[in-house]
Formats: structure tokens, C-alpha cells, sequence
């Protein structure tokens, strides 16, 4: 995607959502141009996963680049989409 194709959809959208979603995108722009840490504390279900990642990882339990490809092109396939679909000016990914 380039900066282009982001700011258009990021444009588009914006003023489909409601107050409280605008205001997380703008703290996340905030947040991200001071470069600070994240725009909110993690949950405790974000925090977990992470956790879980992370063991994963330890054990070997993960997908290369190509296993991951094919899991998600399976996925869009049953609900009938290509993964070229959802970005049409690029590449294949």
C-alpha cells in the first residue's frame, strides 16, 4: 500500500466512525508522531496473547512466511476472496 492508498482510506473512513473511534485514531497519530509507547495499556486477553506468542515462539510453534500466505489464502478463499482482492493497486504480497 502506498502512503496515497493509506491516507484515501484513512480519509474515507474517518467520518464513518463514531466519536469514540476518532478519538482513538487521533490519540494513535498523537502517540505515534511523539513516539511514544502505546496510545492505551494493553488488556489483560491482549496481554495473554502476547504471553501465549511468545511460548509459542520458544517451542517452534509458528508459521514461515509461505505457511502463513497459504493458512490466509484458505481463509479468504471460503469467504470468497482473494488476498490480491483486498488491495488491488499492489502486488502480490
Amino acid at each position: 500500500m502506498t502512503r496515497a492508498q493509506a491516507l484515501a482510506i484513512i480519509t474515507a473512513k474517518l467520518a464513518s466512525l463514531d466519536d469514540e473511534h476518532v478519538m482513538t485514531v487521533a490519540e494513535i497519530v498523537q502517540s505515534i508522531e511523539a513516539g511514544n509507547e502505546l496510545p492505551r495499556e494493553l488488556t489483560d486477553h491482549e496481554l495473554t496473547l502476547i504471553q501465549q506468542a511468545k511460548e509459542d515462539f520458544k517451542a517452534g510453534r509458528s508459521y514461515s512466511l509461505d505457511e502463513a500466505r497459504a493458512l490466509t489464502d484458505q481463509v479468504l478463499a471460503k469467504r470468497g476472496v482473494a488476498l490480491r482482492d483486498l488491495d488491488p493497486g499492489s502486488a502480490e504480497w
